[in-house]
């Protein structure tokens, strides 16, 4: 299996800032909202303490703490709705490992929160705190 993990330097951005990037999406383009809703639950929960983040283009690249200092990296990647593998009503999230046992699965984006955090848990053993 070809790894697929993270191949470049991660690039950690604050949380904060993702959050302002994705509300601004929001007000421009609706179909981003399950997206911001996502970051912001991060927030809430306490995550930021224990995932680190970055955004490519328009997507969620997500790795637990402590992220590497070299990649490969284990992430998990949030496809946007721009991002041409996901409709507008749906999110698609992929675990792209090390090992190149990856999983992909895509919901409606009524279920984004959720089908992240349940990521989060299974794939990194983070789960929210509040």
């Amino acid at each position: 299996m070809e790894p697929r993990a993270w191949r470049y330097r991660f690039e950690e951005v604050p949380w904060r800032d993702i959050e302002v990037r994705f509300r601004d999406l929001v007000r421009r383009y609706p179909d981003f909202q399950h997206m911001a809703d996502i970051v912001e639950s991060v927030i809430t929960c306490d995550g930021a303490a224990r995932l680190a983040a970055l955004t490519s283009m328009h997507d969620l690249v997500v790795a637990a703490r402590p992220v590497p200092d070299e990649p490969p990296i284990e992430v998990v990647v949030v496809r946007s709705p721009s991002s041409g593998r996901v409709g507008p009503d749906g999110v698609l999230i992929e675990h792209r490992t090390v090992s190149g046992r990856d999983d992909v699965i895509t919901r409606p984006s009524a279920d984004a929160v959720p089908l992240f955090w349940r990521f989060m848990i299974e794939k990194f053993g983070v789960a929210p705190m509040r």
